[in-house]
């Protein structure tokens, strides 16, 4: 099993990108689960409201090619998810190199999880004129 975690909101070309990668390194008897972070999250790390619900964000993420589920982060990090599945692969964008909380490199050690970084060409959510 492979594992992702985000925000999505606003989804743009970056996130398709993103998805697409990780899901091209999914083994073909593996899923890619994606884990959508609450719209909580977006207030607080953010600074703002969403702009689609956690439940739209789902949607859209769901109907990318090769995520096999995605669901909504229940106030669970991404640290408790791979404590929890021990996906083979926790795979982010290269945005977030060195960026990752210790919590999460933790889990992964731990459970034997490869940490994946993949390129995500072009302009971010966070780069976005308002």
């Amino acid at each position: 099993m492979i594992l992702c975690s985000g925000a999505f909101d606003g989804l743009h070309a970056g996130h398709v990108r993103y998805l697409l990668a990780a899901a091209s390194f999914k083994n073909p008897d593996e899923a890619l689960h994606v884990s959508v972070a609450p719209d909580a999250y977006i207030r607080r790390e953010k600074n703002r409201e969403p702009y689609w619900t956690q439940e739209e964000r789902c949607l859209a993420v769901s109907g990318i090619a090769g995520v096999d589920e995605a669901w909504p982060d229940q106030n669970m990090t991404p640290a408790d998810y791979i404590r929890k599945i021990q996906p083979r692969a926790f795979v982010k964008g290269s945005d977030w190199f060195g960026k990752l909380p210790q919590d999460v490199i933790d889990a992964c050690a731990l459970a034997g999880t490869l940490i994946v970084y993949v390129d995500t060409p072009g302009r971010h959510t966070s780069e976005a004129r308002g």
